[in-house]
């Protein structure tokens, strides 16, 4: 048999191979001559990450339309490092009529990778297709990384890592309906905080990215304590799970973390003041604190639920409920200096 025709063969028997599995495979991809012909978005060098076609696939060479950002607010993901990325095509605008709810434009893509030391983990990848839907996937990297192949069903304990876990496609929808339009983290508080890079909230209003820019910069209100707590509690809690919106998986508890541009004038405005302090929590934690527990007690950490579920993990009193695995000491100890430091009379 000759080498091109023992190539197909090959092939059509990894493409038959790859449908009975969960893992990743190698369908609809081809290797020729150093580079990758895509013919689906199995490979993340397919999505555009790295040009069209993966043209920048092996020099992982990212084209400039393709555009890096870091959020000056930080998601938690168990100690993985993360760098972002978002395309948005070129003449489009996002629409920011309604300045808490973003609205991305058809062709938007965005990509998140996820590293362990310096290794590359996996990229989750979210697209909007000319439907007006979003898909989401994501793509595992291989030991030696080299590959990235679409996995859709997660991964648990990742080798390599101190338990670190993939999500699946169901976990992630679970986060993403939380915002009208799924995206998350590329929104006006987090791009305007301080230590936001790259495509900054200032850079989208220059470049006339934003349909509507807004008439001031948000800005997180309190002493330099409530703003490092509010801004992780958004970031952490609100964006996607503890907010007004009714999709939120949080939304139900009346728990809202989120900041809205609106309601940034003073700390007791924000929805996180007003749906935590002083108010009773709903799962009860009398017999770990000795009485009943508020979701913030002002001053008294022991009785303050918010606090004890962020140091929970394994059980149904875990927060967040999803995406880690590991507690997040620092975050954790950001709300215990918010707590100490508030007058104990209430209302204060």
């Amino acid at each position: 048999m000759s080498p091109p025709r023992a190539s197909a063969l090959l092939l059509t028997l990894m493409v038959f191979a790859g449908g009975c599995t969960k893992t990743p495979t190698e369908e609809g991809v081809k290797e020729a001559n150093g580079g990758i012909q895509c013919q689906t978005l199995q490979h993340l060098a397919c999505t555009g990450l790295y040009g069209e076609g993966g043209a920048g696939w092996a020099a992982r060479a990212i084209p400039p339309e393709v555009r890096p950002y870091e959020p000056g607010l930080q998601l938690w993901s168990d100690g993985l490092d993360k760098t972002r990325f978002i395309y948005l095509p070129p003449g489009t605008k996002v629409d920011t009529s309604k300045s808490d709810e973003w609205r991305f434009p058809v062709g938007t893509k965005l990509w998140k990778e996820f590293s362990w030391k310096g290794r590359p983990i996996e990229t989750r990848f979210l697209w909007k297709r000319p439907d007006g839907s979003w898909l989401r996937t994501t793509y595992r990297w291989s030991d030696d990384g080299k590959t990235a192949l679409e996995l859709t069903s997660g991964e648990k304990d990742v080798p390599g890592t101190e338990g670190y876990e993939i999500p699946s496609q169901q976990d992630c929808q679970s986060c993403h309906r939380g915002r009208g339009d799924e995206v998350l983290g590329f929104e006006a508080v987090a791009l305007a905080h301080d230590g936001a890079r790259g495509l900054t909230l200032a850079k989208l209003v220059e470049e006339g990215r934003l349909s509507h820019p807004p008439a001031q910069v948000p800005r997180i209100p309190g002493t330099p304590v409530e703003q490092a707590a509010l801004g992780y509690l958004h970031m952490n809690c609100g964006v996607s799970c503890h907010s007004a919106n009714r999709m939120a998986l949080g939304n139900s508890s009346g728990l809202h973390l989120r900041l809205e541009a609106g309601e940034l004038g003073s700390v007791q405005e924000t929805d996180t003041w007003r749906t935590s302090v002083n108010v009773k929590a709903l799962i009860q934690t009398s017999g770990m604190f000795g009485k009943s527990s508020q979701r913030v007690a002002p001053g008294d950490v022991q009785h303050s639920s918010l606090l004890y579920r962020m140091g929970q993990r394994g059980d149904f009193m875990q927060m967040p409920p999803l995406g880690t695995r590991v507690v997040d000491e620092q975050g954790r100890a950001l709300i215990q200096r918010w707590i100490e430091a508030m007058p104990t009379k209430k209302g204060g």
